[in-house]
């Protein structure tokens, strides 16, 4: 058994004997060579496609007909594109919490600066993940005429949308900025800003390392040998060798981002608009002509084809989602492995769908080893079971830092963490424990004790007791419901005990919550 999940079993058996009963002595899945398979298995596709566990229909169903009969299914499933926006968000890194621009330069009111920044960090990956859903070819990400927009973006930007209709939807831009997809966009040029001595070059190398997976900033450099004593520092950049061996990728690419060249930075009018009239700005500032890794462009409207038919646009496609998916950082072990996908890939007119089939075949994916639920999962996973969402001021504390517990549940926020924690540890043992117990306080309250619409209890009410037939059919659906396996003899043993004792010395209610509380702080309900 692994370090972290030592910590989540001593933190439940804590809370177990604290409530006066035994542990449950549930374990998770024994580390062995076999690959995941049946119902584990579908509850890490379900997780990692949906954000959500598999319900009891779903696991019957892969268990008679194989878990590969799920997979499209799931493909399919509308919750698809609301999880690629999180998978790719770990990546991309432009989902957070703070812009030169606030919600108050447009006027609009602060209760609204939540879902203000969400909506600009979120316009470059819901182009990523709509690209996916729809089943366009990658290329569409750099060659898109059209991006994504909601209510509050149409509201700031110049966005027409296609149709009229709510929540997120296609839109294009009316300001002249030209047809390159994510490039194209204000979310991500106003995470990845730049200044007037950095003139384009920090997003340059974000396209190379979003795009191609080639990262400028883990290239060494021996500023040691660079000849730089006495010379102007632009000079050094185009002229010494050891600068060179960046910059003279780097700067021809920044040379063709000036439409998005912002005179005057914290200025919602700069910021808001495309500039074409200082795209050849280039000429008296950079002073390097716009291509492509030796290749000239004329500037933004050739950079999009010129990402897409570079051989490295869809090798950086496998790797980003097989990184994703496997949960781990992809290494020189995976070359094969990483060239098959990339063939699938290709086979498929760089469609993402059958890549994400193939990746989620491959033992890679399948590997036994439990994976801890990131703090979106957290969050969906408690709205599907008990209808819970833990909200302040409109704001999701799961999915913020400034007044929530992103960072404290293993989440990117990325500026100072930009990858998801693999491993329990204190905070975010503290984070699920309240989020758990809110989930179960929500649940009773709604379900048992106003006897509201039920989303987590099936048949079970405020009268039936431990021992009654009702009562014991609750606890297996409870267990599979939320752990995704058959409840054991010893664990409805030790859970009847934990609530006849929570019972006894305060009310029906309390001990439910008790119960689902300790469910939701299962190690199998925190992993998959």
């Amino acid at each position: 058994m692994n370090d972290g999940y030592a910590i989540i079993l001593g933190i439940f058996g804590v809370l177990a004997t604290a409530c006066g009963a035994e542990s449950s002595k549930t374990t998770p899945p024994p580390a062995t060579d076999a690959l995941l398979d049946g119902p584990a298995l579908t509850r890490r596709l379900s997780m990692d496609l949906r954000g959500i566990p598999p319900t009891l229909d779903e696991l019957v169903r892969a268990e008679e007909d194989g878990w590969q009969s799920i997979v499209d299914e799931y493909l399919a499933d509308p919750l698809l594109e609301e999880r690629l926006v999180h998978l790719y968000a770990q990546t991309w890194h432009t989902r957070v919490d703070v812009f030169d621009i606030v919600v108050l330069d447009y006027g609009l009111d602060d209760s609204r600066e939540y879902s203000f920044e969400r909506a600009i960090g979120e316009e470059p990956l819901r182009l990523l993940a709509r690209v996916i859903t729809e089943d366009m070819a990658w290329s569409e990400v750099v060659l898109a005429d059209w991006t994504m927009a909601n209510d509050t973006l149409l509201s700031v930007w110049p966005l027409e949308p296609e149709a009229s209709a709510t929540g997120w939807q296609v839109a294009r831009y009316t300001d002249g900025r030209p047809p390159v997809g994510v490039l194209a966009t204000n979310g991500l040029w106003w995470r990845y800003t730049t200044t007037s001595s950095n003139m384009n070059r920090g997003r340059a190398a974000a396209i190379s390392r979003l795009l191609l997976c080639e990262d400028y900033f883990v290239r060494p450099v021996s500023f040691a040998e660079a000849d730089t004593i006495g010379v102007d520092t632009e000079d050094a950049a185009q002229s010494d060798p050891y600068c060179l061996a960046c910059h003279a990728s780097l700067d021809p690419v920044a040379a063709a981002l000036f439409g998005f060249w912002w005179l005057a930075q914290y200025s919602e009018i700069e910021e808001t608009t495309y500039h074409p009239e200082r795209e050849a700005l280039w000429e008296h500032t950079l002073g390097v002509e716009p291509a492509w890794y030796g290749t000239p462009i004329s500037g933004l409207a050739d950079l999009g084809w010129s990402v897409a038919n570079d051989s490295r646009f869809t090798t950086c496609a496998v790797e980003t989602l097989a990184q994703g998916l496997w949960q781990r950082d992809v290494t020189a072990d995976d070359v094969a492995e990483l060239e098959a996908l990339r063939q699938v890939l290709l086979r498929a007119d760089t469609r993402i769908k059958p890549l994400i089939a193939a990746v989620t075949a491959t033992d890679a994916y399948r590997d036994p080893t439990p994976r801890m639920l990131a703090p979106d999962q957290l969050a969906t996973s408690l709205q599907a079971t008990t209808g819970f969402s833990w909200t302040a001021d409109d704001r999701n504390l799961l999915d913020t830092d400034d007044l929530g517990f992103r960072q404290l549940l293993g989440g990117v926020d990325g500026e100072a963490i930009t990858s998801p924690q693999r491993e329990p540890g204190l905070t975010w043992a503290l984070a699920t424990a309240r989020a758990a117990e809110g989930a179960a306080d929500y649940a009773v309250r709604i379900e048992l004790v106003e006897e509201g619409p039920r989303t987590l209890f099936r048949d079970v009410t405020l009268d039936d007791r431990p021992g009654e037939a009702l009562f014991i059919a609750e606890l297996n659906h409870l267990h599979e419901r939320l752990l995704s396996t058959p409840a054991t003899d010893e664990w409805r043993t030790d859970v009847s005990a934990l609530w006849t004792a929570v019972e006894a010395e305060t009310d029906t209610a309390t001990a439910w919550k008790a119960l689902v509380t300790v469910l939701l702080r299962d190690p199998a309900f925190l992993s998959y």
